[in-house]
């Protein structure tokens, strides 16, 4: 699909009951949902890869983990309580979780191990759903926070709220993956997954509708403001993706080295 027909789609949904409508879309037409065993069974890869960070710079396992941004049916969660985690709390702003789709990932990753006949169940199960919920410094302190490809769709004057929140409830490690391009690429392979830096704000303003929000800040931008969050950054890395022979930045964007600029994906882990 060409990206701006799928942007124009995602202004349409904008509407009220647009993330209701969204949701059948995902499952009636593209059959997204429920997710298929080889996307859960990298789901739970994720889940060990957390578990293996705050392993490297805290030893042992957390005790309880804060995943911002559990999506719809709490795959990252199910599998970290499958890999020991003795309760994780599952955050997001808005309410997507449904019981039919946790349920079914909880069958795929977790048999016998989560009962999510009910939202009671799920959390005497050890997995506590909080949505809608803004993370903030009052909330239950944990051991380790972590998110997956969330933390690009956060506007960037919210974003240091949250990080200074992760940072007040966080003891041990926050650990983050982030994917820096364009996400109209996924589904439009005619577009490069930088063709996003083309455009300045205003430009970009009209395609960058709320339920496909980025906020297009690069590497640099994360690490400084997880400093100013009061984190001490313990590691960091990006994957630089492949500009097409045309790019041409917009003039906000060309302050960046390229090895930054270029970036697609990232990871910082804090403490």
């Amino acid at each position: 699909m060409d990206w701006r027909v799928k942007a124009l789609a995602f202004r349409v949904l904008e509407v009220p009951g647009g993330g209701t409508l969204h949701y059948l879309l995902q499952r009636h037409v593209t059959r997204t949902w429920p997710r298929r065993s080889n996307t859960l069974k990298s789901l739970a890869g994720i889940a060990g890869r957390v578990l293996e960070d705050y392993a490297r710079y805290k030893g042992g396992r957390p005790a309880t983990v804060l995943e911002i941004g559990a999506g719809r049916d709490l795959a990252v969660p199910i599998s970290l309580r499958k890999l020991g985690v003795e309760r994780v709390i599952a955050s997001d702003v808005e309410r997507l979780a449904r019981l039919d789709l946790v349920d079914h990932a909880a069958r795929q990753l977790n048999p016998g191990g989560i009962d999510a006949s009910s939202w009671a169940a799920l959390e005497a199960s050890g997995v506590v759903y909080r949505a809608p919920h803004h993370v903030g410094s009052n909330d239950e302190p944990v051991d380790c926070s972590c998110s997956n490809e969330v933390l690009e769709h956060v506007p960037a004057d919210q974003l240091l709220r949250l990080l200074s929140a992760l940072r007040a409830v966080t003891k041990g490690v926050t650990t983050h993956s982030i994917d820096y391009s364009d996400h109209y690429a996924r589904s439009d392979r005619n577009v490069s997954r930088l063709n996003f830096l083309r455009y300045s704000d205003e430009e970009w303003r009209p395609f960058n509708s709320g339920r496909q929000f980025v906020n297009r800040l690069r590497h640099s931008d994360y690490l400084r403001l997880f400093r100013e969050a009061g984190f001490q950054i313990v590691e960091e890395s990006s994957v630089q993706g492949m500009p097409p022979a045309d790019l041409v930045p917009a003039q906000q964007f060309r302050k960046y080295a390229p090895e930054d600029l270029l970036a697609v994906k990232g990871q910082i882990i804090a403490e």
